[in-house]
C-alpha cells in the first residue's frame, strides 16, 4: 500500500465563529491523537482531505504537523479514523487522525463491494462493511463479493466472504451479509433492497471541535 501526505496546521482556536472562518479558507477542523501523539487539535485543508477520502479512506497517510507550539515540524504516520458530517447539507465538518505504529495491528473497517447481479429475486443487504484486524499495511481498499447468479433463498455468511491471509475479520462468522428474497417479499427496516459499495467515510452529528 502507497502513502499518501497530508500537512496540517496546530488549531489554537474553537468555537462557531472560528468554525465560520475556517470554512471561509476552505479548511476543518481536527484532531491528531494516538500513543506517541497525545493529542493536538489541527485545521486540516478540506480538498486534499477530500481527495484522500474519495480515493482510499483506509490510506496510511505521513502526516506533517506545523504551527506556533511546537519547536520544529511534527510527523506522524495516521489514519483517518472518523470523518463527521453536517446533518443537513451533509458536507465534511471535521475528521479524527489516529497515530500509528507500522508494526501493531489496529482495528479498522472496510467497505464491502458487491459484484455481479443476482439471478432472479432481490438482494437485501444486511452489512455492507466488515469489521477488521490486521498491520496498517495490510488494510485492504475493499473487499470484494461476488453475487453473481444467487438465487432466492441464497444467502451469504461473513464466513463465506474470502479475506486476504493476514486479515482477520472480527464480525461474527455467522452474521448475514446478504439475503435474496423473492419480488413483493417486504423489507426488514433495517436491511437496504439495493446493490452499492460501502461508503467512505463515517456520517455523524455536527459535534464541537
Amino acid at each position: 500500500m502507497s502513502n499518501v501526505n497530508l500537512q496540517v496546521n496546530v488549531r489554537q482556536r474553537k468555537g462557531k465563529s472560528y468554525r465560520k472562518e475556517l470554512a471561509r479558507r476552505g479548511m476543518i477542523p481536527g484532531v491528531v491523537y494516538g500513543k506517541a501523539v497525545g493529542s493536538i487539535p489541527v485545521e486540516v485543508e478540506l480538498k486534499p482531505l477530500q481527495k484522500i477520502l474519495s480515493s482510499n479512506p483506509n490510506a496510511i497517510i505521513d502526516l506533517t504537523i506545523k504551527g506556533s507550539g511546537l519547536e520544529k515540524e511534527k510527523q506522524y504516520k495516521v489514519l483517518i479514523k472518523d470523518a463527521q458530517y453536517g446533518i443537513i447539507q451533509h458536507d465534511l465538518i471535521s475528521v479524527d487522525l489516529h497515530q500509528i505504529s507500522l508494526d501493531n495491528k489496529i482495528d479498522m473497517t472496510v467497505p464491502l463491494k458487491f459484484t455481479g447481479e443476482v439471478g432472479d429475486g432481490i438482494a437485501q443487504f444486511a452489512l455492507r462493511e466488515l469489521q477488521v484486524s490486521c498491520l496498517p499495511v495490510d488494510i485492504p481498499k475493499e473487499i470484494t463479493v461476488n453475487i453473481e447468479g444467487l438465487s432466492v433463498g441464497d444467502t451469504i455468511a461473513v464466513r463465506d466472504i474470502a479475506v486476504p491471509d493476514k486479515v482477520e475479520v472480527l464480525d461474527e462468522p455467522g452474521a448475514t451479509v446478504l439475503t435474496v428474497v423473492a419480488q413483493g417479499v417486504e423489507e426488514s427496516p433495517d436491511i437496504e433492497a439495493e446493490a452499492g459499495e460501502g461508503e467512505a467515510g463515517t456520517a455523524g452529528d455536527e459535534t464541537p471541535a
